[in-house]
């Protein structure tokens, strides 16, 4: 998910950043896995996505595209029998592709991915998360915290609108080319937690009634992600009950929140990678199995 408007690394930064090759976001490198080897014994991994699929929120970050290696794919690349051939991912990237800017959208890291023959027959293991982008999740918070509940409401309502139509017909169409690209691999689509916890939580940020209003804009949005994900054959893999308790303000919040006195503020931090998320995929899909 893009980090917010009044965040000092946006989708602007970045773009600056990877203009001037600070960034490994060209594809170059590893085998290629257009074709499957059959001495292999660990599973060929490849990931791409949005910030909260490069790990952005738990620290130690290796470029600025926000990868940590304590994010999804770092986590998985650690378990034994899977390796993981390149990491696309990067913050502030959408579903749909805007090619005004140096941040590479989701289409554009699968070109890549494709001209590069780092995907392909012998890949067998992709994860991703796309969309949170495109609704500009950012300025929703921004709206919710600093405006009456009816315009926060409002602004829900529209986002949700424009998830149902643009983005869905966008991430149809990005799934329906991943799977093409990597037509035997097992193609993980996470969803987004809950930032929030109304119930265990305390009104930081936005009023408990706001909090219960954004967490039914998350699920709209996830319902979407869904949704498109099965219709072509991906599995899904809902995230919202392992953070259950963890939203900001609560006594283990598993979402880093610092009052924007840090970059990477409203994404998980190291504890809700490695318990929410990695634990979520885990509990979906048979890591065991995935070599071939």
């Amino acid at each position: 998910m893009k980090t917010p408007v009044w965040s000092l690394l946006g989708r602007g930064t970045a773009a600056t950043l990877l203009a001037f090759g600070l960034v490994a976001g060209t594809v170059a490198g590893p085998t290629s896995a257009t074709t499957p080897d059959r001495h292999r014994v660990s599973a060929d991994y490849v990931a791409l996505g949005d910030s909260y699929a490069a790990g952005f929120g738990a620290g130690s970050y290796v470029n600025a595209c926000g990868q940590s290696p304590l994010g999804l794919p770092g986590l998985l690349d650690e378990r034994r029998g899977i390796e993981l051939t390149f990491n696309a991912s990067c913050s502030g990237a959408k579903a749909s592709a805007d090619r005004t800017d140096a941040v590479p959208d989701l289409p554009e890291q699968l070109e890549q991915l494709v001209g590069a023959r780092l995907i392909g027959q012998g890949t067998d293991l992709v994860t991703l998360s796309a969309g949170g982008n495109d609704l500009n999740f950012g300025s929703v918070v921004g709206a919710c915290a600093s405006q009456p509940l009816a315009v926060c409401e409002q602004v829900i309502d529209s986002r949700t609108l424009q998830a149902q139509t643009t983005l869905a017909a966008a991430l149809d169409d990005l799934y329906g080319d991943l799977r093409a690209a990597a037509p035997t691999a097992e193609i993980v689509v996470t969803g987004y937690p809950h930032l929030f916890s109304p119930r265990s939580g305390s009104e930081v940020l936005l009023s408990t009634e706001a909090q219960r209003l954004f967490n039914d804009g998350t699920d709209a949005l996830n319902e979407v992600i869904r949704h498109n994900a099965q219709a072509n054959r991906l599995q899904y893999v809902d995230v919202v009950q392992k953070f259950k308790g963890h939203g900001i303000g609560t006594r283990d919040p598993w979402i880093t929140y610092t009052g924007f006195t840090a970059i990477d503020d409203l994404h998980p931090n190291a504890r809700g990678y490695e318990r929410g998320y990695f634990k979520a995929v885990r509990s979906m899909v048979n890591l065991s199995t995935l070599a071939r």
